[in-house]
């Protein structure tokens, strides 16, 4: 054994505590979110997309059950470095955001972000 490869697996095993981290902690908030968007139809649950490297273009039809899952998938799938998106193109979601609905005062997305130290934190603590 070499101090050098002591060194890079020290590291390696960081970078792979850092990244399930971050993987939980963006798990957490994209779900809050979706869970915190107001249901009439459940258009606007089901339209978020997550991905990584761009924002999804366009809507989907999707349903919050698949939403939830594609955002577990892109999640799991995350790695430090890259980008990750949550969006939703519906033409009225930045109303919703912003105290359109009586359902979501506070909106979905900055409640949720104003709570992103205690996640972070709260996915650490697990590790």
């Amino acid at each position: 054994m070499s101090f050098g490869r002591d060194i890079e697996r020290i590291a390696a095993k960081t970078r792979k505590s850092i990244e399930e981290v971050m993987r939980g902690a963006a798990l957490e908030l994209f779900s809050s979110v979706i869970k915190d968007t107001p249901v009439d139809t459940g258009r606007a649950r089901g339209n978020w997309q997550a991905s990584i490297g761009s924002a999804e273009d366009g809507e989907t039809t999707a349903t919050e059950a698949v939403a939830l899952s594609k955002v577990r998938s892109v999640t799991s799938g995350w790695s430090i470095g890259e980008v990750i998106w949550l969006t939703n193109n519906l033409p009225y979601a930045r109303r919703l955001e912003y105290d359109w609905s009586k359902q979501a005062p506070g909106g979905m997305v900055r409640k949720n972000v104003a709570r992103i130290q205690r996640i972070v934190k709260a996915q650490a603590a697990k590790q």
